[in-house]
């Protein structure tokens, strides 16, 4: 006979907290911790066998009710600054939680360095953005390839006309045109190759909505029309005067729409429409049963983009999802998961929305709306 090994709850427990990503501690009803994690001491400065007996007094905040009495109510999530060992504050992402009575411990404190998270978040936007840009890369060479060729074509043709004796001003001043505009293309194509692949930190400066959308289609273009058959619409808002965000983390937010907007139209193809405008704080608060921004007391407007598809729509069912990490629809291997969370993470940080609604004759529009701070004093 086969003896099965049968695990206590309190052997379940302690394995359970060693195998997650975040700080875990358990505390009794008196407030002493009796199981830790290594994540939970390594972020507070101390070994987990120090840190069991001993009272959360030692790293509680002083801002926050004591932690005993927390383990009777609700989850509770919170910013905080714990206390390090050395006396220093960690800032962290803070959830408290009560556990069932079958335990005989009263509350979960679960935590996450807010610097470790700013790292990870991060090195998730890289690499969704060099998955991205891989996907990109024929369309990106096309693009640059075709102001190449007229240089060269252009070229050849002077050659020619010089050996002949047979050129005319005019026709030599019309060259000179086509080989400037063509270098200014190839110059543009490679810098947004560059800014849009260059691993940076968010640096907001002065902008233009739409040229952030035109480097983006300048991305994506061969790709839409060649490959997948999808033609792009331009509705842009030619009266937009210059906004402050990060014009790297926004052509991002783009590109991503964009690249969700390719999928939702794949195999058959489609049209996208991309879209620019001024939208009123009301119109941004009814979109998101919400409320829109402040400053100094008055509504602050925003500066509006969406991307339109003509293909399938959302399922209500996930709708709540599509925001989440790795979260994803497509098949294997054919995405991240990651683009409309890093697209959501954006936003945030430049205190703006993100949405999406689908269309009455099928696909959907995903909208941001950035808040345009003092956008019309920056001349």
């Amino acid at each position: 006979m086969v003896e099965t090994k049968t695990n206590s709850p309190a052997t379940v427990q302690e394995n359970l907290l060693k195998n997650v990503a975040e700080g875990v501690l358990v505390l009794d009803d008196h407030g002493i911790v009796t199981s830790a994690n290594e994540t939970a001491a390594k972020i507070l400065g101390y070994k987990p066998e120090t840190l069991i007996g001993r009272s959360c007094d030692i790293f509680w905040p002083k801002d926050l009710p004591p932690a005993q009495r927390l383990g009777f109510g609700e989850t509770i999530h919170e910013g905080a600054n714990l206390r390090q060992s050395d006396g220093d504050a960690v800032p962290v992402n803070l959830t408290i939680t009560p556990i069932s009575d079958h335990i005989p411990s009263s509350t979960m404190i679960s935590f996450t360095s807010l610097s470790d998270m700013e790292n990870m978040n991060a090195a998730l936007s890289h690499t969704q953005r060099m998955a991205g840009l891989g996907i990109l890369t024929a369309s990106v060479a096309h693009e640059l390839n075709t102001p190449l060729s007229i240089i060269a074509a252009t070229c050849g043709n002077l050659q020619h006309e010089v050996e002949d004796n047979t050129l005319s001003m005019e026709q030599l001043l019309k060259y000179i045109e086509m080989i400037e505009q063509s270098a200014w293309r190839s110059a543009k194509i490679v810098e947004v190759l560059r800014n849009y692949s260059y691993d940076t930190e968010t640096i907001t400066a002065v902008t233009d909505l739409n040229m952030i959308v035109e480097d983006a289609l300048t991305l994506v273009h061969h790709q839409f029309r060649g490959e997948y058959n999808i033609a792009i619409d331009r509705d842009l808002d030619p009266d937009l005067k210059t906004i402050i965000c990060d014009h790297n983390g926004m052509t991002q937010v783009m590109i991503n729409l964009l690249i969700n907007a390719r999928d939702a139209m794949t195999p058959g193809g489609g049209k996208v429409t991309v879209k620019t405008w001024r939208m009123s704080p009301d119109h941004v608060k009814a979109s998101l049963n919400g409320t829109a921004m402040m400053h100094n007391n008055e509504p602050v407007d925003y500066y509006a983009a969406s991307v339109t598809d003509t293909g399938c729509s959302v399922n209500e069912k996930i709708i709540d999802k599509i925001y989440d990490p790795f979260f994803t629809t497509k098949s294997k291997g054919k995405g991240t998961g990651l683009g409309l969370f890093i697209a959501k993470r954006i936003m945030s940080q430049h205190n703006g929305r993100i949405w999406m609604q689908n269309n009455p004759s099928g696909g959907a529009t995903f909208t941001i709306a950035l808040p345009k701070n003092l956008a019309e004093q920056v001349k």
